[in-house]
């Protein structure tokens, strides 16, 4: 495994974390700042996979 591939597990892990706290957040997030959110996150998603795409 090289240097970007383990860059780029940790970076997808960040990820899965940030968005774990948002799902468990989102009552206290307005909801335009979830919708910008989630723009961000599914783009994000086609260069960073996190967890989420493997299943």
């Amino acid at each position: 495994m090289g240097f970007l591939d383990k860059l780029k597990g940790a970076a997808g892990k960040a990820k899965d974390v940030v968005d774990d706290q948002v799902d468990k957040h989102s009552d206290k997030i307005p909801d335009k700042i979830e919708g910008a959110y989630d723009k961000a996150s599914d783009a994000a998603e086609k260069v960073i996979p996190g967890d989420e795409a493997n299943d």
